[in-house]
């Protein structure tokens, strides 16, 4: 299954949250979980942990942009986001 486009990386993120909290998810939404897993997945653990991370901090939040730079590179890289 190939990711739609996505207008920002703000909807990508707002998808892949939102399907990650369904426990019970179709055979489309866990085949498309699984794509958009694959696209987080390439970047390094402390990235994606950063991601998710909901601590307000001024480090954690420079942590977040930096993490969500990366992210933005590599959706533009597969075509998921606009570059």
């Amino acid at each position: 299954m190939k990711i739609p486009a996505y207008s920002s990386q703000a909807a990508f993120l707002a998808h892949y949250r939102a399907l990650k909290s369904v426990a019970s998810r179709r055979n489309d939404d866990e085949r498309l979980f699984a794509e958009m897993s694959s696209a987080i997945a390439t970047l390094p653990i402390e990235t994606r942990a950063a991601l998710d991370s909901t601590e307000d901090n001024g480090s954690a939040k420079r942590h977040r942009e930096r993490a969500e730079f990366q992210l933005r590179r590599e959706l533009a890289v597969r075509g998921i986001i606009a570059g």
